[in-house]
């Protein structure tokens, strides 16, 4: 399998998650972790991870993968693009996110 490459539209999604204050000790190097095993293609045996099945477009799939009990890394495969890329959606502690609503 090629490698990924992160879309440089992803780009300030990381940077504003990463220069935030919602971090918790750790994450930064799981997010790392989680994106350099996306992008070599062995994140599947590594993370927990579901795929969205209601994703109106199966051809680009959404997948939500959890590297700790409640982070949560979103993102897109854009398996058609050279190289094939990925999309960075967002990243969030669910139970953070859960206190926003």
């Amino acid at each position: 399998m090629a490698e990924l490459r992160l879309q440089p539209e992803s780009e300030p999604i990381l940077a504003e998650w990463w220069e935030s204050t919602k971090p918790k000790e750790g994450d930064q190097q799981l997010v790392r972790e989680v994106l350099r095993t996306v992008i070599d293609g062995t994140w599947r045996g590594r993370w927990y991870w579901t795929q969205d099945l209601a994703d109106d477009q199966p051809l680009l799939p959404v997948v939500t993968i959890q590297p700790r009990e409640t982070l949560m890394v979103r993102i897109r495969f854009w398996p058609a693009e050279e190289p094939p890329e990925f999309q960075l959606i967002n990243i969030f502690d669910v139970a953070e996110h859960l206190n926003e609503d």
